[in-house]
């Protein structure tokens, strides 16, 4: 019998590690990680152990440092990255609080722990004067997009609207075909493309699929909807 297997990555955060080992993204798992307390605590340890470089004072450097970093199973952040850099004196201060942070709680994926890919922004700020030292946390998107009625619900819109292709079933074809849309503030999908495509006849069809979908829930930041990229990989698996 042949049976028809979706699989849904989420955000372009998917990942897998040196040792082998799955990195889920955030909006992945079923518990979050969290730093101890809460995320304004973490708040706080930003703004308590970052220290505004004197050069980047001197030089009046402003803006943002966009990291990322693995909660590992026991909270520990591990492969703490700068993703997009402000200045080398501010990039290597938030990447050494960072790195020094306290364990978190684990992000929990089926009831047990796992690694999880988190990404923030720190913000280094000064006054007019150009002399206030301060840097604070940038708040990450508050809600991902998401199918409405979650992910369990997108799991069966797939598997009742997508339909194996004749011609990859008579050629044998089975693998992963990886998407990309903008979930837009009405919660519309638009610019839908294939990433690393499978076959002629697999591509269209996850292009068909994934065009007539009802409209998501979009994501908020600071409450407010924002246009979001978001990834995909529909699995088409014979047996």
């Amino acid at each position: 019998m042949r049976k028809l297997f979706l699989a849904l990555t989420g955000m372009v955060l998917l990942s897998i590690s040196a040792q082998a080992q799955k990195v889920y993204d955030f909006v992945s798992v079923e518990k979050q990680p969290i730093y101890p307390g809460g995320i304004a605590n973490f708040y706080k340890y930003l703004g308590s152990e970052i220290k505004y470089p004197e050069i980047a004072v001197k030089n009046k450097t402003e803006g943002k440092v966009f990291a990322s970093f693995i909660v590992e199973k026991d909270g520990k952040l591990t492969d703490v990255q700068i993703t997009r850099g402000l200045s080398k004196e501010t990039d290597a201060e938030a990447k050494r609080v960072l790195e020094k942070s306290p364990n978190w709680e684990p992000g929990i994926y089926s009831g047990q722990p796992v690694r999880v890919r988190y990404n923030i922004n720190v913000n280094f700020n000064l006054n007019n004067k150009g002399t206030d030292k301060k840097a604070s946390l940038t708040k990450p998107m508050h809600r991902y997009p998401e199918y409405p009625g979650g992910q369990t619900k997108m799991y069966a819109y797939l598997a009742k609207n997508l339909k194996y292709p004749a011609q990859a079933k008579k050629d044998g074809i089975q693998g992963k075909v990886y998407l990309s849309f903008n979930v837009q503030k009405d919660g519309t999908l638009t610019d839908v493309q294939i990433m690393e495509g499978l076959s002629k006849e697999t591509d269209q069809e996850a292009l068909r699929v994934v065009k007539s979908s009802p409209r998501w829930n979009p994501g908020l930041n600071n409450g407010k909807p924002v246009k979001t990229k978001y990834q995909m990989a529909i699995n088409f698996t014979l047996s």
